[in-house]
């Protein structure tokens, strides 16, 4: 006999699984876990682990992974198989930024914490300009990453290094409390696959010279480890369903 979860979110996906709804199950599952932030936390902790792949550079290396290289760090690469040609995803990602199309994420999370993203779902020829050198801002706040890889079609890598100046205007690097320096590169890697798809791979990798334990736990750890993980997947499913024309909930 097949288990079928009695967990409210869960119970609530189910009802709205189908193709039709296209992401609309959201809704759905955020009204179920209204009813218990546990059952939400413990739904939110399963999904950004929902495309994580088992690897680390070691076995899986990508451009940018010499970025950092210092000991500690830690390593999350995420993928995604898209039913679309890379030029059909590359112009999606070329335009991320909170100045550009935004992050194809819960932009009602991001704006929670005032990072202003106002996320434009179809490519824009006037923010198709990046290059290596520029800076991704990942809200109002000026936090981002200097894009330091750039390979048309293909992946760029970007960095944050607290150790490293920022030259541009408006932008800084992230020092989380409970920390002395903080670092993290993210990349976006496209791989064509036959009959027209796109395997979309991201990483991310991280390191911080602690001096609190307690404080880097909750406000790199939780707040900024944990919360990206969730954003991350949802841009991920945001961006295979940009890519394939298929309609979806705006979030």
């Amino acid at each position: 006999m097949t288990h079928r979860s009695s967990h409210p979110v869960e119970k609530a996906a189910r009802r709205c699984s189908g193709r039709k709804c296209s992401g609309g199950w959201w809704k759905l599952a955020t009204a179920a876990a209204a009813i218990s932030p546990t059952a939400l936390i413990a739904f939110f902790n399963r999904y950004q682990k929902k495309y994580v792949v088992p690897t680390t550079p070691e076995q899986m290396p990508l451009p940018g992974d010499d970025l950092l290289t210092d000991e500690g760090r830690n390593e999350v690469t995420m993928q995604i198989e898209i039913d679309a040609p890379p030029e059909k995803v590359w112009p999606l990602i070329n335009q991320l930024g909170q100045h550009k199309a935004g992050f194809y994420s819960f932009s009602l999370f991001e704006n929670m914490v005032h990072f202003r993203i106002h996320n434009t779902y179809e490519p824009q020829t006037k923010w198709q300009d990046t290059k290596a050198g520029d800076w991704t801002f990942y809200g109002q706040q000026g936090i981002g990453h200097e894009i330091v890889l750039f390979e048309p079609g293909k992946y760029f890598v970007g960095r944050s290094d607290s150790r490293i100046p920022v030259t541009t205007d408006g932008a800084y690097a992230w020092t989380p409390a409970g920390t002395r320096d903080f670092a993290w590169t993210w990349g976006f890697f496209l791989e064509e696959l036959p009959d027209g798809r796109t395997l979309f791979t991201t990483r991310n990798l991280s390191w911080a010279d602690i001096t609190n334990t307690a404080q880097a736990t909750v406000v790199a750890g939780l707040m900024w480890g944990w919360s990206s993980g969730v954003m991350q997947t949802r841009m991920l499913e945001n961006i295979k369903a940009c890519a394939e024309g298929r309609r979806f909930l705006k979030l």
